[in-house]
């Protein structure tokens, strides 16, 4: 595979001194491009893909120069988070800490309640509930990568961990609580029309009167499956809020 990159968003003449690199991948273009000594907030590259013209864009921070292509798949989505999670605990810890540690503070659960933390990622979200005395965590991400990442973590040696795609989620289980962390931001993992299903499958896996919570959501589920209980906007670290929501399943 050849790839070149042509232009990026901020710049119309790409800097000579940048360094690339790129998943080795037998499909039609790599999920991922990490590039080097761009300039500042650059957010979109143009590339040519064995003489194909595909745009990338960066996912979660420009001070992350991690790209995937503008039109992704949820396969891509999940190389990606694969190549992320190498060094995803060092870019997202300083916000997912003390976003689950301020949603921790919003409830009040049984140390036996069962909780599954969706999308979880390299697991940095559920060891605040662990060092709370929760003994009973899955964790589930679409990505192996990350979850190998979180199993290495002492704090999570006694939890479980689930490999699924969360549209597809079916476990012989059901739980006191569910929280994700920044799973539900509009066009980021799952589009408006995936959300009718989503959030039934969220409610089918709560016990009666579990709660469901999340932080930098821009979907809520609908008032028929569970109920509001607060939210609001949190700034997690100086500059940078988010929405969170928490609700309780109805029947």
């Amino acid at each position: 595979m050849k790839v070149i990159i042509k232009q990026s968003y901020s710049s119309k003449e790409v800097p000579k001194n940048i360094k690339f690199v790129y998943e080795k991948t037998n499909q039609t273009r790599p999920a991922w491009i990490w590039v080097e000594n761009l300039p500042k907030n650059v957010m979109f590259l143009s590339t040519r893909i064995n003489g194909k013209i595909e745009h990338y864009r960066v996912y979660l921070s420009t001070e992350i120069p991690l790209f995937l292509p503008t039109t992704y798949t949820k396969d891509e989505m999940k190389r990606y988070y694969n190549k992320f999670a190498q060094i995803y605990d060092k870019e997202i810890e300083s916000k997912n800490l003390p976003a689950a540690q301020f949603l921790l503070k919003q409830i009040k659960l049984p140390k036996n309640a069962k909780i599954l933390d969706l999308g979880a990622g390299s697991g940095i979200s559920s060891i605040p509930f662990v060092n709370a005395g929760y003994t009973d965590i899955t964790l589930l991400d679409y990505s192996s990568k990350m979850l190998e990442t979180a199993k290495k973590k002492k704090e999570l040696k006694n939890c479980k961990f689930l490999c699924k795609d969360i549209t597809k989620l079916k476990v012989n289980d059901k739980f006191d609580l569910i929280f994700s962390m920044f799973s539900f931001a509009s066009k980021s993992y799952f589009n408006e029309e995936e959300m009718p299903g989503l959030w039934k499958n969220v409610a089918t896996h709560l016990k009666p009167k579990g709660i469901f919570m999340m932080m930098g959501n821009d979907f809520e589920p609908p008032k028929s499956l569970i109920k509001k209980i607060k939210g609001g906007g949190y700034e997690i670290v100086p500059g940078y809020q988010a929405q969170w929501y928490i609700g309780r399943k109805i029947k």
